[in-house]
């Protein structure tokens, strides 16, 4: 009788802060539903009025179960949005899924991150009619993941010329371009590759104008409010990956020609 009474009152227990959290979630929706975004100091204050000794660890979880849940995403590291947008995950082609499998064959303990041209179209006004495939590999081991594709009968380059550029790189099929691979990039795995999360995509993008010649410019500012408006961007992490590329300046200058709102970020 007793394992039934407890049964029942820990069923009911789970019932009741289960309606709890729900009228919670239902609060802050309302308390935060005409804010493009809020801080991460008011999101304490509002869980503050519901539990006046909230520790810090309790918090956060707090944070990441809310995100599950899809009721806010990350703006950037002190900035949140009621607005969910999904995360950009690039398609990585048949091919460059073997070419990146092969490599990782070869070179196991290798670091190397693969991505296509082809995954900026959905961000673009003016599509290119050709793409090419940008490895990007730890800097020591360029020279010999070069021969290695060689020896595959590859189409590849190493960090072409502007000349290479105009000649071959973008009138060619299937071509590779391989770049070093900068340290503590912002990258994911897709499908057993690692490749671009939208961050790295756009900082690359900036960094080397030559190659990404089609991609800059007005249509650089079209991709850059396109990616805002579709998927959800860190601006934390982007602005971390400008300054180890030496890019901040060219990034804030790009984002005030945006629609983005400014003061996401100077956050």
């Amino acid at each position: 009788m007793f394992v039934l009474f407890f049964i029942i009152f820990a069923f009911e227990y789970i019932i009741i802060i289960t309606m709890a959290k729900e009228l919670i979630e239902k609060q802050l929706k309302h308390t935060f539903q005409y804010k493009n975004y809020f801080s991460r100091q008011e999101l304490f204050g509002f869980f503050r009025k519901f539990d006046a000794d909230l520790k810090e660890t309790t918090f956060r979880w707090k944070i990441h179960d809310l995100k599950n849940k899809h009721i806010i995403s990350s703006v950037s590291r002190d900035l949140f949005t009621l607005q969910y947008k999904p995360v950009f995950i690039p398609n990585i082609s048949e091919k460059d899924y073997k070419t990146f499998s092969k490599i990782q064959k070869q070179f196991p303990t290798l670091k190397c991150c693969i991505w296509s041209t082809q995954i900026i179209n959905e961000f673009m006004l003016h599509i290119p009619a050709q793409f090419v495939t940008i490895l990007q590999v730890e800097k020591e081991a360029i020279e010999p993941v070069y021969d290695f594709l060689k020896e595959q009968k590859q189409n590849v380059f190493i960090q072409p010329e502007e000349k290479e550029i105009e000649r071959y790189v973008f009138k060619n099929e299937s071509t590779i371009v391989i770049e070093p691979l900068v340290t503590k990039s912002p990258v994911q795995q897709v499908n057993k590759a690692t490749t671009v999360t939208l961050e790295k995509l756009i900082i690359d993008l900036i960094s080397n104008q030559k190659l990404f010649l089609p991609f800059q410019g007005s249509e650089m500012i079209h991709i850059l409010n396109t990616a805002y408006n579709r998927y959800s961007i860190h601006f934390t992490t982007l602005f971390h990956y400008a300054k180890r590329r030496g890019k901040e300046i060219e990034l804030t200058e790009l984002l005030h020609k945006t629609d983005i709102p400014k003061t996401i970020f100077h956050d």
